[in-house]
């Protein structure tokens, strides 16, 4: 996949970055902390053969999606749930 945008992000004063990347009519949008991902959550979209890449307004839907997950801690409420078998 390549790289088609970094997005910068500041949450609780750690530092986040967005990366948005695509290969052919895949892309995918995943929240990095440190470099790595920031939790297990990706955003995928798989639009069908001879689409354009959509518009602004669809990456950020998803990019807000992204941002919610590290705001509620959703990766780790999941992972305790699993631990915990709540």
């Amino acid at each position: 996949m390549k790289l088609h945008k970094k997005i910068p992000w500041e949450y609780q004063k750690q530092l986040y970055e967005i990366r948005i990347l695509h290969d052919r009519n895949l892309i995918n949008i995943v929240m990095f902390r440190n470099n790595y991902p920031a939790n297990g959550f990706r955003y995928q979209i798989q639009l069908p053969k001879k689409t354009h890449i959509p518009n602004r307004d669809v990456y950020e839907h998803l990019i807000e999606y992204a941002k919610n997950d590290v705001i509620e801690r959703r990766w780790e409420k999941l992972k305790k749930s699993k631990v915990t078998g709540e």
